[in-house]
């Protein structure tokens, strides 16, 4: 090993971080440790000889990578508000719910009044458009009347029964008849388009009433939506009135879960698609399910502070795992814990990152204990990740390691 730099991810990313979790997984056997061959001696003193050791042994080691995440669907619909009217009912989150049943009620009496308002309007309206009915066809009756009439007068003028003014005077009524029903015929048509509109009017209103209850478009999970800013974030309850477009439930595909997470930029390099993932939720620690990776991103992004909520130094890229379980325990928005499985070795030695040092020269060293002295060993790493390192020579199977640096150095 030459410099620092040329360190597995996991051991730089351990001497950069003192504050990192100390443990490790090791498969069947515990933890192993191994060293290389040849080193200098220290004559240690009683302090140095209080430090806790471990035997080094050889067993199969799975190299992970630990992050975590939260379980989401890969496809779902979302119910939005149409209208800003309170929340009276909502169906309990996390129940199944089929198509076509009450998912939400909504506060109605107002659009009832407004229904009943509508409805009394087209009843006006076709009130207006019959009695115009009845008029035209009264003063239709009149005009034919009189244009009968008229036909026959100037026959009984030319044989002098009527004078030539009677003639004229039932010309001048014809045409006040004709003039009439003309304007009767506009407000008929005023009639008519006064009753479409009420129609429309109501119409609205009934559909403003159906928007009261929002049924299930298909089969699925109830989840709720989240309401409010990032500080005062909370999911939606009864009383709320929200917005319009505001999104209040989800029902997503429980068949096809996924998980998002994100890695170190110092692991990108160990994490391809399709390598194994093994996948434990906080609801239900002691089950473990499959999964797989599907998507790394491309670009790097500044790590967020769980507890500040703003970006920090570190890097990370974000990742999806696909669920391979089918599994109704799956929920949206359960914390899950991954190991992103690396690399699975059958018999080898490891040692915890624990148990592993940099010399003046930055090389990596182990302290093997041996009798009454303490050996400094420089040890060649295979592969490591933030818990454990495969030593490719160094150590030898049964060797004791110390798991702290001497004080005397």
């Amino acid at each position: 090993m030459k410099a620092s730099q040329d360190l597995p991810g996991g051991i730089k990313h351990y001497f950069s971080a003192p504050n990192r979790r100390k443990t490790m997984i090791w498969g069947g056997l515990g933890v192993v440790l191994l060293l290389s061959l040849g080193g200098s001696l220290l004559a240690p003193d009683s302090e140095d000889m209080a430090i806790p050791t471990m035997k080094v042994k050889k067993g199969p080691i799975t190299i992970k990578i630990n992050t975590s995440g939260e379980l989401r669907a890969q496809d779902q619909v979302v119910i939005s508000a149409v209208t800003d009217k309170q929340i009276l009912w909502l169906r309990p989150e996390g129940s199944w719910v089929e198509e076509n049943d009450t998912l939400i009620v909504f506060e109605s009496e107002k659009y009832i009044l407004s229904r009943g308002e509508a409805e009394s309007g087209v009843m006006m309206a076709k009130a207006d458009l019959v009695r115009a009915q009845s008029d035209i066809e009264a003063m239709q009756a009149k005009e034919e009347a009189a244009k009968k009439n008229l036909e026959t007068l100037p026959e009984l003028v030319q044989k002098g029964f009527i004078q030539q003014s009677e003639y004229e005077e039932a010309q001048l009524t014809y045409l006040e008849l004709k003039s009439k029903v003309r304007s009767l015929r506009a407000s008929l048509q005023a009639a008519e388009a006064n009753v479409a509109r009420a129609e429309r009017g109501l119409d609205q209103q009934e559909r403003k009433l159906r928007q009261g209850v929002v049924l299930a478009p298909r089969a699925g999970l109830v989840v709720y939506a989240m309401a409010g800013d990032i500080e005062s974030q909370k999911k939606i309850s009864l009383g709320m009135i929200p917005f319009e477009g505001q999104d209040l439930m989800y029902l997503p595909d429980i068949s096809s879960m996924m998980v998002d997470t994100e890695i170190s930029e110092v692991d990108l390099a160990k994490v391809t698609r399709n390598k194994p993932v093994e996948i434990r939720l906080d609801a239900y620690p002691d089950a473990v399910f499959k999964g797989e990776v599907t998507y790394i991103a491309d670009l790097a992004r500044r790590k967020i502070s769980r507890i500040t909520g703003r970006p920090t130094g570190a890097k990370v890229f974000d990742v999806t795992i696909k669920v391979l379980d089918d599994d109704r325990r799956l929920k949206p928005g359960l914390t899950a814990t991954l190991d992103i499985i690396v690399d699975r070795y059958g018999e080898v030695l490891a040692i915890p990152l624990e148990a592993i040092f940099l010399d003046d020269q930055d090389q990596t060293i182990a302290f093997v204990k041996n009798g009454g002295d303490i050996e400094i060993r420089r040890v060649t790493i295979v592969e490591s990740n933030d818990r454990v390192a495969v030593v490719k020579e160094g150590l030898r199977e049964s060797e004791e390691v110390l798991l702290g640096r001497p004080a005397s150095l």
